[in-house]
């Protein structure tokens, strides 16, 4: 049973649609914690914990260009010319990726990759590549599933999306028990558990989407800017997918800096041991941006920015009570294997990253706005930036001799919240014009007005045009 699509939107209702979506990103951040936790517990853990680090940054960044088929089939669902083109194009892309991550995984380029370009030493770079061939649908699996979540949540079915959440966090926690205890390798068990878990989910969004029969239902009109076949799907998504290349490839590169710094071999498994559980509290809040879609002609920007620091507030002071009180020490003590060198890499990086989930909520609900507007090159041009800063302030850190892990953990810090307010200034802008646009229509009318007037006059049609 859908939600209904209310007509007076309320913080209350926008936590009520929210809540599922956020449910399935949980479940999906929970993943990377309980195969950290695993692989703490079984032999040469810092070993295969920085290969499978190593292998799923490549991995997820083959990923990057299908992430954003979500929003898009979110966004342009309604109508069945532009689901079907956007359907085609998803095949399409996830057939390119999928073929250029096998050819990355064949061992002479992968040798070169590894050894060369990375410097991982021999067994983490063995390992890593054990990860990465059992990972060659990757791509493929995120882009058919994004695609049919999308239709989901526009259809107002998040339940569903909720749902196939669980079902893949319960298969890799089934494809974890019996690989530990069967001895199964670390990065094999690793890479099996990450394969089987995004191919259930993937599943079962399908099978609750064919339900849906939407293809009888009454559809939108197509917009102005819809696209309708598979090359104005690609001039639309483009920005879009090219964004999430350059977050990813930033995340590979960050590896790399991470590889080079002084005490390397612990902070390649403390960084993303840290940044994974950083992102099991902040990633609930990425499902803002689906919501914000969603509700983009119903609700004020006012009261979806309220929202959003509503959703990242919480999370924020959960990380911050982590890292500071004892119990959440013993916890993430735990989560890494009571191992006192990782702890020592990992804490620091949790502890500024605290802050990491109200910039999340807050730089999604204005990539939100701004899809709404089809501004997906400004989307773009603060990906750019974020990703520079990135990869700067990763480098200077490196260089100037900090734990790798609390140079990445600043770095990322610095380019969420140059990202986030260049983000907000965009929006910013477009409201300002908005308002000129208002009161030049006024004076030409011989009416008399004043921001405060004008500013009750202006709507998200306002804003589209």
């Amino acid at each position: 049973m859908s939600e209904p699509d209310e007509t007076v939107v309320t913080l209350r209702s926008l936590w009520a649609q929210f809540l599922p979506l956020s449910l399935s990103e949980a479940t999906m951040a929970a993943g990377d914690p309980l195969i950290t936790t695993t692989l703490a517990h079984l032999p040469e853990a810092q070993t295969s914990l920085a290969a499978t680090g190593v292998a799923k940054s490549l991995a997820v960044l083959f990923e990057s260009p299908v992430i954003m088929l979500l929003h898009a089939s979110n966004a342009l669902s309604g109508a069945v010319a532009s689901r079907r083109a956007l359907f085609r194009f998803m095949l399409l892309a996830s057939a390119v990726l999928t073929g250029g991550l096998l050819l990355l995984a064949s061992p002479p380029f992968f040798d070169l990759l590894g050894r060369h370009v990375l410097r991982l030493d021999g067994a983490v770079a063995e390992r890593a590549h054990t990860v990465l061939s059992l990972l060659v649908l990757w791509p493929a699996a995120i882009g058919w599933r994004r695609y049919f979540q999308g239709l989901l949540i526009r259809a107002g079915h998040t339940r569903q999306v909720g749902l196939a959440g669980l079902v893949r966090l319960a298969v890799v926690v089934a494809v974890l028990a019996v690989g530990f205890g069967t001895g199964m390798p670390g990065a094999r068990l690793a890479g099996m558990a990450l394969l089987c878990g995004i191919v259930s989910e993937a599943l079962t969004v399908t099978v609750a989407a064919r339900k849906l029969a939407m293809d009888q239902a009454p559809q939108a009109a197509i917009a102005r800017d819809h696209p309708t076949d598979v090359a104005s799907v690609f001039r639309f998504y483009w920005p879009l997918a090219s964004s999430m290349l350059v977050v990813w490839g930033g995340r590979a590169i960050l590896v790399a800096l991470v590889a080079r710094a002084a005490d390397a071999p612990v902070a390649l498994a403390a960084w993303p041991a840290a940044w994974g559980f950083v992102l099991l509290i902040a990633n609930t809040t990425r499902m803002v941006q689906q919501v914000v879609i969603r509700n983009r002609a119903q609700a004020s920007g006012g009261l979806l920015v309220c929202f959003s620091l509503s959703v990242g507030a919480p999370c924020a002071l959960l990380l911050l009570g982590t890292a500071l009180t004892p119990p959440g020490r013993l916890l993430l003590n735990a989560f890494i294997g009571h191992d006192s060198a990782l702890l020592t890499g990992v804490l620091p990086a949790v502890l500024l990253c605290s802050v990491a989930p109200v910039l999340i909520a807050l730089q999604n609900a204005a990539q939100g706005l701004l899809l709404c507007q089809t501004r997906t090159n400004r989307v773009n041009a603060a990906t750019w930036l974020g990703t520079t800063v990135l990869l700067g302030a990763a480098a200077l850190g490196i260089r100037a001799k900090m734990p790798g892990a609390t140079a990445a953990a600043l770095a990322m810090l610095a380019a969420l919240t140059v990202e986030t307010l260049w983000l907000g200034l965009g929006l910013r802008q477009r409201v300002e014009r908005a308002l000129a646009h208002c009161h030049d229509a006024a004076l030409a009318r011989g009416e008399q007005s004043n921001p405060g007037e004008r500013a009750r006059h202006v709507d998200i049609r306002d804003l589209e045009r």
